[in-house]
């Protein structure tokens, strides 16, 4: 039978993330294992989120410094150019609605009310943890994906390309960082408050699948790179996978001793 207490609920629904997906690599980032071993203070998990939040902005970086030494004068790659070319060749109208409804699903537009809407549902419930959990996951793939734009000035697709308005800087996608992230932690966290979700890996899946579809629309809208893309999918499922496995680790607070009788 599924736990029914707050914590133990996100724990076990973090579990089963894990487990499902595999062993985590965050075992091999020292300081942040160290720290997992001893999240019974929030100091420490704030701390440990941080130092996990800083590798994968340095690691972002890196790869976007990388992938410029591989980049046309246009800012593509070989293999994006082909791809993009491809999109735009096979446009139709329906598929255009498609891609234009679920760019919209992964803009912050949708996700902030949804994931504000859901926080204060979890507050409500009092399930602050929870709730401050969600928070972090989704602000943090934000600050991720625009520090690396900040770092990383790449060049999107041509204008004459683009079926949507788009900012300048193209590295990574921030729809798919965000959408990744946010999507996986709703799934997730709603497996671990909603008893009537028992499926648990299909819940994952759509979640997942959601978002390699807004992904997918931002290349065919010609608005981002299919590496730009791909790297937003990267940031954005290291990044919450982090966070539920912090989760996962977070002992139970030990209750109090019964007083003796006298």
């Amino acid at each position: 039978m599924r736990a029914r207490g707050p914590d133990a609920a996100l724990r076990g629904a973090a579990h089963r993330l894990t487990r499902w997906a595999g062993t985590s690599p965050v075992r091999y980032v020292v300081p942040v294992a160290w720290l997992a071993r001893r999240t019974w203070s929030p100091a420490l998990l704030i701390m440990a989120l941080l130092i996990w939040f800083g590798v994968l902005l340095g690691c972002a970086v890196a790869a976007g410094e990388l992938l410029a030494q591989a980049e046309r004068p246009d800012g593509s790659t070989a293999i994006d150019s082909s791809i993009t070319s491809w999109m735009v060749d096979h446009r139709t109208t329906g598929l255009t609605a498609i891609a234009r409804v679920l760019s919209a699903i992964g803009s912050q537009k949708l996700l902030a009310p949804v994931a504000g809407v859901a926080a204060v549902l979890l507050i409500g419930r009092r399930r602050i943890l929870t709730a401050a959990l969600l928070a972090a996951i989704w602000g943090g793939a934000i600050g991720l994906y625009n520090l690396t734009k900040h770092f990383v000035h790449r060049t999107r697709p041509p204008d004459d390309l683009h079926l949507t308005r788009v900012g300048a800087s193209s590295f990574p996608s921030g729809h798919a960082t965000q959408s990744m992230a946010t999507f996986v932690a709703l799934a997730v966290l709603a497996w671990a408050v909603i008893p009537r979700l028992r499926a648990f890996p299909a819940v994952v899946a759509v979640a997942v699948g959601l978002s390699l579809g807004v992904g997918w629309s931002r290349v065919y809208l010609g608005v981002h790179w299919t590496s730009d893309v791909i790297a937003g999918w990267l940031i954005g499922a290291a990044w919450v996978s982090l966070a539920l496995w912090l989760a996962r680790r977070t002992p139970t607070r030990p209750a109090p001793p019964p007083t003796a009788a006298r």
